[in-house]
């Protein structure tokens, strides 16, 4: 690892807009695949979770963001159904401010139109704790 990569949970990392599309981009390694089709892929092991490009994540206010959305969607869903642990992300010191559009800081995104795929949406959700931090004061 260099100095500008390190390893997160998924969970760790924020989304930085308020909505994704539900297709990958055209410019990405699997263009216009459904995101739903692409978490499918990973929990029935036709492609492996480092398979997916890595992420770029940029820290604000303490807290780690992403403009990857669609690949942190993934990913997210991946670690809920057990099939991801941590993930190798790459630290920017920048994010486009126009892609800061969320209103939640960043827990959670609404999709844009049906993500396809059906194995995750049949699959019982292992909802993940957050692990609380507790803060000593003096």
């Amino acid at each position: 690892l260099s100095a500008s990569t390190m390893y997160l949970r998924p969970s760790e990392i924020r989304f930085s807009q308020d909505s994704i599309g539900s297709t990958f981009g055209s410019y990405t390694s699997h263009p216009f695949k459904q995101i739903g089709e692409t978490l499918d892929e990973i929990l029935t092991g036709k492609i492996n979770v480092n398979s997916i490009p890595s992420i770029s994540v940029c820290k604000k206010d303490g807290k780690w963001f992403t403009a990857d959305n669609r690949r942190l969607w993934v990913l997210q869903e991946a670690e809920k159904l057990g099939k991801c642990r941590e993930i190798c992300v790459r630290e920017t010191s920048y994010i486009n401010y126009n892609k800061f559009t969320t209103v939640n800081n960043g827990l959670s995104v609404y999709i844009r139109g049906n993500p396809g795929g059906y194995v995750w949406k049949s699959m019982p959700n292992k909802r993940i704790q957050l692990k609380k931090t507790s803060q000593i004061t003096s």
